[in-house]
């Protein structure tokens, strides 16, 4: 069985719609990255995928969703994340000193080196709609997907190939 690591904006985006005030060409880009990141959800839960969330992926959803929704739907979010049964918590004790090493090695964000860290380690592809985060990931030899360079079909066959 494939293993996955799920990006906070794969998370986030499966839950919000974009907003209407973006520019034209965004909207559209961010509906489709809604749409495609709801059927990543969908399909990797009817595979029983492994899915691999770190610690701090939490610490982002609650403050990204309070910030561009409200904060009881962060809490809301964010205890179903830590007791649902699709989803392994990945805790800093786990990954810390790889995450150090990776983002020495790549120059990460804090937040990005734990990301990769956990799909490094559990040698799980990294799922992300995060562009930089996606490229420094490949150069570091680990497998990707890019929510917003897939196309639905892609991104079937890409988790039909984990499982």
């Amino acid at each position: 069985m494939g293993r996955v690591v799920l990006d906070t904006s794969v998370i986030v985006k499966a839950i919000l719609k974009p907003g209407r005030w973006l520019p034209k060409d965004v909207y559209e880009r961010e509906v489709e990255a809604h749409r495609k990141s709801r059927l990543l959800i969908r399909l990797l839960r009817e595979k029983r995928t492994e899915v691999l969330i770190p610690f701090v992926a939490l610490v982002e959803v609650a403050g990204v969703l309070t910030r561009l929704a409200s904060s009881s739907l962060a809490r809301e979010v964010v205890e179903s994340l830590k007791t649902s049964e699709n989803y392994r918590i990945v805790y800093e004790e786990e990954i810390r000193d790889l995450a150090i090493e990776v983002a020495l090695e790549a120059g990460l964000s804090g937040f990005d080196a734990y990301f990769i860290a956990a799909a490094k380690k559990y040698n799980a592809m990294l799922i992300t709609d995060d562009e930089p985060m996606s490229m420094r990931a490949k150069h570091l030899g680990i497998g990707t997907i890019l929510i917003r360079e897939v196309s639905v079909e892609e991104l079937k066959s890409k988790i039909d190939e984990l499982n």
